[in-house]
């Protein structure tokens, strides 16, 4: 009996750290030095209940899963990991070091990521809309990863009329949510890969939305905020768009499934 155990033991510990390697590493650093944070798949309410402060009739609230894992940016990408790809920096606010890139169009943003997938072999792509409200969320159902309220200590908006900085700040100035994601409320409005559409329409569980089909939307989603926004116009749930050729304090952060 005791040999008996003692190889089911071994095969039981065996499996588990086989199950272990398979996990993939949390965090993941690229070439340019640019942070990712593994998130796993899951299940959350995407838009906002009838009752919170600022919603929109676009933010239909419904059930999404996303069955595939993924790495999202920590940060939004700063000026210093733009020029060192595109050899140009189009941001409006400068001299001052980890600032997020902005000012930069849809389409320059798809440049940008041919780019480092050819440099790193990595399937780097925008966040689809379902995948920017799961991370920024990570785990809440509040208005803000926060709360139900946000200060002007808590991210970069136009605090109430209190706080109004009129410009962006480096990445990583206020505080993360519980994933260790940071600004994703705030400082600039961040690109989604999904064509925009008014209403989020499902009535029903999505699986692994991808937005309208391609040439559909009025434009491409914007999520998070920037400096010029207030604090209901930076909620998790707050749907925006730009078309692709416009760009105002907008930037973006990358995120790629595991290999």
């Amino acid at each position: 009996m005791k040999r008996i155990f003692s190889l089911s033991l071994i095969v039981a510990l065996a499996s588990h750290v086989q199950a272990q390697q398979k996990d993939p590493p949390k965090n993941f650093t690229n070439t340019i030095g640019m942070k990712f944070v593994w998130i796993a798949p899951g299940t959350f309410l995407m838009g906002s209940p009838k009752e919170e402060k600022g919603r929109q009739p676009n933010e239909t609230q419904h059930k999404v899963t996303l069955t595939k894992g993924f790495y999202m940016g920590v940060y939004t990408v700063t000026q210093e990991q733009w020029q060192a790809v595109m050899g140009n920096n189009p941001s409006r606010f400068k001299d001052e070091k980890n600032l997020p890139v902005e000012q930069v169009f849809w389409e320059d943003c798809q440049e940008f990521i041919k780019k480092m997938r050819e440099k790193d072999k990595k399937p780097y792509h925008l966040p689809t809309e379902a995948e920017w409200e799961y991370s920024c969320r990570a785990g809440t159902k509040t208005a803000f990863h926060f709360g139900e309220t946000m200060s002007g200590d808590q991210a970069n908006h136009i605090a109430s009329g209190r706080v109004f900085r009129k410009k962006t700040t480096p990445v990583g100035s206020f505080p993360p949510n519980a994933f260790g994601l940071y600004d994703m409320h705030g400082n600039v409005w961040e690109w989604c890969q999904d064509w925009y559409w008014y209403d989020t329409s499902p009535q029903n569980d999505v699986v692994d939305p991808q937005g309208p089909p391609t040439n559909t939307g009025k434009g491409h989603v914007m999520r998070g905020g920037s400096c010029f926004t207030t604090d209901t116009n930076c909620r998790s749930a707050k749907r925006w768009f730009y078309p692709p050729n416009l760009y105002f304090c907008v930037g973006f952060r990358l995120c790629f499934f595991d290999e």
